[in-house]
């Protein structure tokens, strides 16, 4: 009787180090394609705090499972830009500053509804070529949306902006990574 309760001992610890296993595996691999990812990024960083933060609530085990997940977190930081310009736009004074804001508002707009929203649907259709241009286009959006206040003493969204362009590069270097991983012959 005392082997019989040492066997299922022993065999309720094995069942446990096979369950834990696969899962330290899987956050040790997710861990090591997300360096792997973010060192061929230009904001290294940026990108493994952004992406870090996100993976224990996600199921990534690819690439692309990276690439759409860095397209969600664009997408949820040019959403609050875009309310930050409604809330901004709105309390604005002087004439230059408000046309800056009203400009922004409309290129915010175009980037969250249009660009990343194209970019999303595009990656779920594995069309990496136009995930990657919605997603230059939005970068190039955010920097026109900077450049509207050149002339201006302020820059109210200069942070905001540029984290919004880093972003863009850092999922432009992840599409990349797909476009290399389905076309290796081509030089990105």
């Amino acid at each position: 009787m005392k082997h019989t309760i040492f066997s299922t001992t022993n065999f309720l610890q094995m069942a446990m180090f096979i369950i834990l296993i696969p899962s330290v595996q899987s956050t040790l691999s997710h861990t090591s394609l997300l360096d792997q990812i973010c060192r061929q990024s230009h904001h290294y960083h940026i990108c493994t705090m952004t992406l870090r933060s996100s993976i224990n609530h996600r199921s990534i085990e690819d690439i692309a499972g990276f690439a759409r997940l860095a397209l969600e977190i664009v997408r949820a930081n040019a959403s609050l830009t875009l309310e930050h310009v409604q809330k901004g736009y709105i309390q604005t004074n002087g004439l230059e500053q408000n046309k800056a804001m009203k400009d922004c508002l409309a290129l915010y707009s175009l980037i969250v509804n249009v660009h990343l929203r194209e970019a999303l649907n595009a990656m779920k259709k594995c069309d990496y070529h136009i995930v990657k241009q919605r997603v230059y286009a939005a970068s190039i959006q955010a920097e026109t949306c900077e450049n509207k206040f050149k002339n201006s003493s302020t820059k109210p969204l200069k942070d905001t902006n540029r984290y919004v362009q880093n972003l863009c590069i850092i999922a432009t270097s992840i599409i990349n990574k797909l476009l290399f991983q389905n076309h290796p012959t081509f030089a990105y």
